[in-house]
């Protein structure tokens, strides 16, 4: 059960494995995608018809009979669960004989919910990890099985640290299955708990008054959605690239004000540094990089952005 790129890099290495018999894929049912709201299909489901493996997409789970039925049916020793999106029922958990096993991008109980990864990158954590977890009827509350830990690089944004994520997370669910009769759960330490809830579109605004290191977290943690903006001119200016630049000021600039114009991009003063605006889109436009779009909208030292 899945449904982002991050549950098809888990589903690709389990079909790589000659002792699992994957019966069934289950997914979220397609929904309708940017401004002109086409019905698209989620990325597991994508990956399961080009290999060939039967796709279910339930619209609810709780007391939806025939789907359990269904189950019972193919009678599975265990159910793996990554990045589904919903939580499981009890008389679901109940049905494999090994239970349902869930792989989760934290070290749990660090960053329980929708967005570990982000919520890890956007708090500046140098190491987050992968859990192989029994489920239960709470929200990432079951007992642990396996855990390791990975070490966030600086340079690393989403989308390269869920990639990073899920090969390990491929790696440990195959242990966990191959080993599934000898592993002795451990109950997790919930005075531990910390949360990571679903993403807001308002969260990628950027406060110029923030840090610098907070804003370029938040803009690795935000980079697929909902990518990190500010505006310019009343207009909605999207940054798609950034980075962290040294710089001697010592007069007095409010943050936010573009202070140099160069060749490699538009350096823009923050609370306790500088930020290098690399590739930006106004809205309306395409995405051009700082140099076409100084000349393009005539941006000079001075301006604020908003």
């Amino acid at each position: 059960m899945g449904t982002p790129d991050f549950a098809v890099d888990i589903l690709q290495k389990l079909i790589q494995e000659p002792f699992v018999n994957l019966k069934l894929v289950v997914t979220q049912p397609d929904k309708p995608v940017g401004r002109k709201r086409i019905l698209t299909a989620p990325a597991v489901k994508e990956f399961a018809q080009k290999v060939g493996i039967e796709v279910v997409q339930p619209e609810k789970l709780k007391n939806n009979e025939e789907f359990f039925k269904l189950l019972k049916e193919i009678n599975p020793d265990t159910i793996v669960v990554v990045a589904y999106g919903k939580i499981l029922p009890k008389e679901m958990l109940e049905i494999p004989k090994h239970g349902c096993i869930n792989v989760h991008a934290s070290l749990l109980p660090e960053y329980r919910g929708a967005a570990p990864i982000q919520r890890a990158l956007m708090d500046g954590k140098e190491y987050t990890g992968i859990t192989i977890m029994k489920m239960d009827e709470g929200l990432d509350t079951g007992d642990i099985l396996l855990q390791k830990e990975v070490k966030i690089e600086n340079d690393d944004d989403v989308l390269t640290l869920s990639k990073k994520l899920a090969e390990v997370g491929g790696k440990l669910l195959v242990e966990t299955l191959k080993n599934i009769d000898n592993i002795t759960p451990v109950k997790q330490d919930h005075s531990r708990a910390t949360y990571a809830p679903p993403l807001k579109k308002e969260e990628g605004k950027i406060d110029w008054n923030m840090c610098v290191s907070d804003i370029y977290n938040r803009f690795r943690a935000l980079k697929i959605w909902p990518g990190i903006f500010t505006t310019f001119r009343g207009k909605l200016l999207k940054i798609h690239e950034m980075e962290i630049v040294q710089f001697n000021i010592t007069s007095d600039i409010p943050n936010g004000t573009v202070v140099v114009i160069d060749d490699s991009g538009i350096i823009v003063k923050v609370r306790n540094g500088f930020i290098r605006l690399k590739l930006l889109q106004l809205e309306g436009g395409k995405k051009i990089d700082a140099r076409d779009f100084v000349n393009g909208y005539k941006i000079k030292r001075g301006d604020i952005l908003d």
